[in-house]
């Protein structure tokens, strides 16, 4: 598995438990909603990360000669 597959594996996890996330707000009870905001914010950020990392990933497999 190379670099790049290995950040896209888990920026696509990440993606799956934001869609997990949100597909359960309205479940939350009013007085876990912030907490649970909270969550939805670090797992975005999470994602930015592992895009980041995708993106510096492809970078560098495009500058190796093959």
């Amino acid at each position: 598995m190379s670099e790049f597959e290995r950040h896209l594996a888990f920026a696509r996890a990440d993606a799956l438990e934001l869609r997990r996330l949100l597909k359960r707000t309205d479940e939350i009870p009013s007085n876990e909603l912030s907490a649970h905001l909270a969550a939805l914010r670090v797992q975005h950020a999470m994602i930015g990360r592992d895009l980041d990392r995708v993106q510096k990933a492809a970078a560098a497999e495009k500058a190796v000669p093959a």
